[in-house]
């Protein structure tokens, strides 16, 4: 088995969830996913095995969902639809007990901008840390705790209003 092998069975569970959670759309995540392994087999050459393969792979994925015009806007999204709903049930770990607060939580995830939906999900749903984050999204560590802040009181204002 080759490394690139290894790299793709040890991380594409958590990159589907990643660009599922990041689009918001099945296709377009199925897309992004796909995007993402073409450009780090096409860059593997290009990373440095003394850092996290996993921040590198996450760093491309977030990369490409920035450039790509071809999906969709969902910073304004406010509902999920059937379908959606769901797909995100059957993605719900067996021991989560409360699945309306899930749905909730997701939704009003999918109403925040997409600079601080990214670093609410790779914080708590990918458990990178703040320096992680900084270095996948390319912007300063301060740059990443002004937006959790921002975003956590923005998730605490619309889920207390529902």
């Amino acid at each position: 088995m080759t490394d690139f092998e290894r790299y793709v069975n040890e991380y594409s569970r958590d990159l589907t969830r990643f660009c599922i959670h990041l689009c918001g759309d099945p296709n377009d995540a199925e897309d992004l996913f796909q995007d993402t392994w073409t450009r780090a087999l096409s860059k593997l050459g290009q990373y440095d095995p003394a850092l996290s393969f996993k921040s590198w792979l996450f760093a491309i994925c977030v990369n490409i969902f920035r450039n790509n015009r071809k999906l969709k806007d969902n910073a304004a999204r406010a509902s999920l639809t059937a379908e959606e709903q769901e797909r995100l049930l059957a993605s719900i770990p067996d021991e989560q007990k409360d699945v309306d607060a899930y749905l909730d939580l997701y939704e009003a995830l999918y109403t925040l901008p997409k600079k601080h939906r990214a670093v609410i999900i790779l914080f708590y749903f990918r458990e990178f840390s703040q320096r992680e984050i900084a270095a996948i999204l390319h912007i300063p560590e301060g740059t990443v705790k002004s937006r959790l802040n921002t975003a956590r009181k923005l998730l605490q204002r619309r889920l207390s209003h529902e």
